[in-house]
């Protein structure tokens, strides 16, 4: 990890410690959710990276993960499973999923690896809207704030605990980013990024090593869907499944940078304040600016925003910014 980058996690990490301790006691009950929002995505951001920025897969699946592991922990409530063995359950049968998605699409490359991964989260999706079984209907919004076991919290109460939850849920996903920032396996995995052949060529287990991070990935993913829901109370599977999370989660990765462990952090909080903001002012127009913006970070930074951090302001001097473009070409 480079000076530039230490330096801007550890401020992150204070940073996120005083506002563990300070935002539930000085915003609103808005400001908390936006708050719990941030660390929601800031968890699924990491999980995506480990195998889209670590790996290099353009994975598409992860909505399917997400909506498994909320779907299933409120088929599990409604059914009279307690809260730990419902999401615990819920979680387990999402990586088993990603182990039967898992095992034919990652000998997949390119392009075929993405629509694989699509085709196999609307594959999921369809089969649980027409689901009808075990007290679930797939096309009807499931209730199940009064399963949770606290019930008798006020609204306050249930977001903070919630809060909490979701910066836990946060801190684990980062932490999982570091462990493979500095680890043998993180290394060899970015070797089988960069060329697999190679990997391959000095004993690296690329399919083993790819299907365990896939694993894991979707392992942190279904924990946060499986949080999501809990915290929401109402479950629909359409807002599930919704690809479009996926794609903001990716978005949000690719802004602040991908294989890094700030990049993602730097993304999410960058992408949800810039929505927060144009939503209040520009409503109308709000996701073609932020769609523009992203699109010059893209064109102009494609290594993200974190490469600023390790390479200083040289980095968005003319003639580097006219490099990077020039990476775009046809040839």
């Amino acid at each position: 990890m480079h000076k530039n980058e230490a330096q801007l996690l550890a401020i992150a990490a204070l940073t996120a410690g005083v506002a563990l301790v300070v935002i539930p006691m000085v915003v609103g009950p808005y400001g908390l959710r936006v708050a719990t929002t941030v660390f929601m995505f800031v968890a699924l951001a990491q999980a995506w990276n480990l195998i889209g920025g670590y790996a290099g897969l353009m994975s598409l699946a992860h909505a399917a993960f997400f909506g498994t592991g909320a779907i299933l922990t409120a088929i599990f409530l409604i059914n009279g499973v307690s809260l730990g063995l419902s999401v615990a359950a819920a979680i387990g049968a999402s990586v088993l999923i990603a182990v039967i998605v898992g095992i034919p699409t990652l000998r997949l490359r390119g392009h075929y690896f993405v629509v694989a991964t699509l085709l196999a989260t609307e594959a999921i999706r369809n089969l649980v809207i027409n689901l009808n079984a075990f007290k679930f209907n797939g096309g009807i919004a499931v209730n199940i704030i009064s399963h949770v076991g606290l019930s008798a919290y006020s609204a306050d109460a249930y977001n903070r605990i919630f809060f909490y939850i979701m910066a836990g849920c946060a801190l684990v996903s980062v932490a999982v980013s570091l462990c493979f920032e500095y680890s043998r396996w993180g290394l060899a995995l970015r070797a089988v990024r960069d060329s697999e052949r190679a990997a391959s060529a000095l004993g690296i287990s690329a399919p083993n090593l790819k299907a365990g991070v896939f694993l894991l990935s979707a392992f942190l993913t279904a924990a946060v869907g499986s949080v999501w829901a809990c915290w929401q109370g109402s479950v629909e599977a359409n807002e599930a499944f919704s690809l479009a999370l996926t794609f903001e989660v990716i978005v949000m990765v690719l802004l602040g940078g991908r294989g890094t462990v700030v990049g993602p952090i730097v993304g999410v909080i960058l992408i949800l304040l810039l929505n927060e903001w144009l939503g209040v002012r520009f409503a109308e127009i709000s996701q073609i600016v932020s769609g523009a913006i992203v699109i010059v970070v893209v064109l102009f930074q494609p290594d993200g925003l974190a490469k600023v951090f390790r390479g200083g302001w040289a980095t968005l001097s003319p003639k580097s910014l006219q490099q990077n473009l020039m990476r775009y070409r046809v040839r």
